[in-house]
């Protein structure tokens, strides 16, 4: 029996998470998860003993701008390979580069007086070692140099806070991962909250399959399956992760399986077939 189940849930990144669902959406989550169940259940009971049916399952991570603006760029496209840290988007960044720009003059103007004052302060420490000028003199070059010191200061924390609020303009991809969608287009205005692309890491793939109470003790968390799936490679296994301590609706267990290997080849929503026994599990 194939059945597709389209299960794709989100994961926050970055800063911020995916939108929530609404909540009428939130009340039908229960129904839709029994008719799965009842579904799956009625095709194990189809099934040899010992064997499943189940759907891959992917938990994307959205990626978020920290603050709002225009999109300038998308660097990617839907079904791009990414690494970690590679750009996905970039936003209009006019603003933050001009205040870049005031940063970078302000801390050169404020390292320029200080080594002005720095050279007053050591001619007028050479001249009272000669007694040649008073220490009230002394003094007040000492007071100017500690006030261009912290000015120096100040001006490097404008300029690392500038290169930050620049930085926060662009979206970076946590992990390797998939690229799934592109929510937002250039030129159009996303909101700190709004994810602009949505990533699939391959350790965020699961199986979700459902037991009927009679076989639940042939299966425990830790132990090893065996899992099928058109177009997949033979011999594929996953480790069961999780198993749920109450039936759904009465019908079935609900556990969850990663894959041992090879993740990417289980997209989500995919039938597979989870079983006991398989060639390549010792």
């Amino acid at each position: 029996m194939n059945l597709l189940v389209i299960s794709t849930t989100y994961r926050k990144f970055s800063p911020i998470p995916a939108n929530p669902p609404a909540r009428n959406e939130l009340r039908m989550l229960p129904l839709l998860f029994a008719c799965a169940a009842a579904l799956f259940l009625s095709a194990c009971s189809e099934s040899p003993k010992g064997t499943w049916q189940g759907y891959a399952e992917g938990e994307l991570v959205g990626v978020t701008p920290m603050e709002g603006g225009i999109v300038e760029e998308i660097a990617v496209a839907s079904g791009d390979r990414v690494n970690k840290g590679d750009l996905l988007f970039r936003l209009d960044r006019r603003t933050q580069e001009a205040a870049l720009e005031r940063a970078e003059a302000g801390i050169a103007k404020a390292k320029a007086t200080l080594r002005e004052t720095e050279l007053a302060y050591r001619r007028k420490l050479a001249l009272r070692s000669q007694r040649n000028v008073a220490q009230a003199e002394l003094d007040t070059a000492q007071a100017r140099l500690d006030r261009a010191g912290a000015a120096t200061l100040a001006a490097a924390s404008a300029l690392t806070e500038a290169k930050w609020r620049l930085a926060r303009r662009e979206g970076h991809a946590p992990s390797n991962a998939v690229v799934q969608e592109i929510m937002f287009r250039e030129g159009e205005s996303a909101g700190p909250d709004q994810p602009v692309v949505s990533l699939l890491p391959p350790q965020n793939i699961k199986v979700r399959f459902f037991v009927p109470e009679a076989e639940l003790a042939q299966i425990a968390e830790g132990s090893k399956v065996g899992l099928a799936c058109a177009g997949c490679t033979e011999g594929l296994t996953g480790t069961i992760r999780f198993i749920d301590g109450e039936p759904k609706e009465g019908l079935a267990y609900m556990a969850e399986a990663t894959p041992d290997e090879r993740p990417e080849e289980l997209r989500p929503g995919q039938p597979v077939t989870v079983s006991l026994a398989a060639p390549n599990i010792e």
